[in-house]
């Protein structure tokens, strides 16, 4: 493969559209843009092509939303012709064109329009149903039955998944596959990572996951690392840009407001309770979730770091003025499950037993919601870099921000400088100029700070005094202006 000459080149080797009339045409000359979207909260894959159009194809081909795409790019990678680690491709597996948007009319012979396209599994799962039983086995194996029957999914691609300790037995009621398989992974608990629950099904260039965040974040080593350098990035004695050294900049980054407290309350981040009731054996049981006492149950992002700080939370354990923390309000979000349960104990932590595990909402509902809102109120960045076809949602990668400000102790930021989780990727290529160039935006999270947050607690406390007074029908205030 050719060596790269600067940061963010591709190749773009097949581009070509398979039209309901049975014409094949190739876009390789005629594509302004192409953006491939992922997110670990999102089952499929999605993405646009901007074409500008000089043979009126939307009419003469015609393309009405029910085409195929073909699309192979590559990162040039001297002396590496890995093409499974270094390609996007869609050869096999063609993309499936369900929009037609933006048409622009740029002069008497050219049109502008954009296309949006998702996998085949997507448009699948918008076409069928699940209806049938799993008689108890392993939520993995329920997943590979979906995704691999030839009259569900039917999907050929690459799939990745984490074993659950699960044997549930599930009944299908005319589900669409992805509806269902999220139902199935919501319930799901880790084999490998404590029991936990935060199973996702997503899609990437590479293929399909199944897995836990707790999996995600359980790497020693990040996938790529990035800082905030110099716009040419010359090393050393380097008289031009290193191309290598370039494709670790940050172009442009934001950090993104994601801390609201109350909010975090009221969707059970910081506590929360649940009531399981046995209508059979006519008894209750409750179950309280503590974000603090809870922490070291999940693997965060700090779990290897080489800055030797501990998985410090995303809040502080200070004590208000009735001396609890702000985990202790069980009460902020509350649950109640009512279940049909014939368990001659009653009780619901007897969790284990019988044929098939346990399914109850107190073994993954709590503890889920509560890990994903932390990741939701986390530390989250955008960050704009060259591309390369390498990366995708779900890696971790490291993040090097310069620290700014006269009172700076150390180079790196304390703050924003650390292991982070992509959350969501957006792969753009672009031709313009004469330059074919790829760039990603990203959105990262970390659900850990670096070092922890003060507990000494706000000493004021909150004041005033207390006045209950009638106020007199049609009563005038000194202040008040007769109109």
């Amino acid at each position: 493969m050719a060596e790269i000459k600067y940061a963010g080149e591709y190749i773009i080797e097949v581009c070509e559209i398979y039209t309901t009339s049975g014409a094949v045409v190739d876009l390789k000359d005629q594509f302004a843009e192409v953006s491939i979207y992922e997110d670990i909260f999102r089952n499929a894959l999605t993405g646009t092509i901007a074409l500008v159009d000089t043979n009126n194809l939307l009419t003469n081909l015609p393309i009405i939303g029910q085409e195929k795409l073909k699309l192979r790019i590559v990162t040039p990678n001297d002396g590496d012709d890995n093409s499974r680690g270094m390609a996007i491709n869609f050869t096999d597996t063609p993309l499936h064109i369900y929009k037609i948007d933006s048409k622009v009319q740029v002069n008497d012979q050219t049109t502008a329009f954009t296309l949006s396209f998702t996998t085949p599994e997507a448009m699948r799962s918008n076409r069928i149903r699940v209806a049938q039983s799993f008689e108890g086995e392993p939520s993995e194996d329920m997943i590979k039955k979906i995704l691999r029957d030839e009259d569900l999914l039917n999907s050929q691609k690459e799939f990745y998944y984490e074993l659950t300790s699960n044997n549930y037995k599930f009944v299908a009621p005319n589900m669409r596959p992805f509806e269902f398989i999220n139902a199935i992974g919501k319930r799901c608990l880790s084999k490998e990572y404590n029991f936990a629950p935060t199973f996702l099904f997503y899609e990437t260039i590479k293929g399909f996951f199944f897995r836990t965040v707790d999996s995600m974040m359980d790497r020693k080593n990040v996938r790529w690392t990035y800082r905030e350098d110099t716009p040419n990035a010359l090393d050393g004695n380097e008289k031009t840009p290193n191309p290598i050294r370039i494709l670790h900049n940050i172009q442009n980054y934001s950090v993104v407001d994601t801390t609201d407290v109350m909010m975090n309350m009221r969707k059970g981040m910081y506590a929360s309770s649940l009531t399981m009731i046995d209508l059979i054996n006519k008894t209750t049981e409750k179950f309280t979730y503590n974000y603090f006492d809870n922490f070291e149950e999940d693997i965060h992002v700090d779990e290897y770091n080489a800055y030797g700080s501990q998985n410090s939370p995303l809040a502080s354990e200070a004590r208000d003025d009735y001396n609890n923390r702000i985990s202790d309000y069980d009460q902020s979000m509350i649950y109640m499950q009512a279940v049909d349960r014939d368990s001659p104990s009653g009780l619901f932590s007897a969790r284990h037993g019988g044929q098939y595990d346990y399914i109850g909402t107190d073994m993954w509902l709590q503890r889920r919601r509560g890990r994903f809102t932390s990741m939701d109120s986390a530390l989250t960045l955008r960050i704009e870099v060259p591309g390369n076809t390498t990366l995708q949602a779900g890696d971790m990668v490291g993040i090097d921000m310069r620290n700014q400000g006269l009172l700076a102790q150390e180079d790196k930021d304390p703050f924003y400088s650390g292991r982070y989780l992509i959350r969501k990727l957006k792969h753009n290529f672009s031709r313009g100029d004469g330059q074919y160039k790829h760039v990603i935006n990203m959105e990262v999270v970390r659900d850990a700070v670096r070092q922890p947050y003060p507990d000494y607690g706000v000493p004021l406390p909150d004041g005033g005094n207390p006045i209950d007074e009638i106020v007199p029908p049609g009563s005038e205030d000194t202040g008040d202006v007769t109109y």
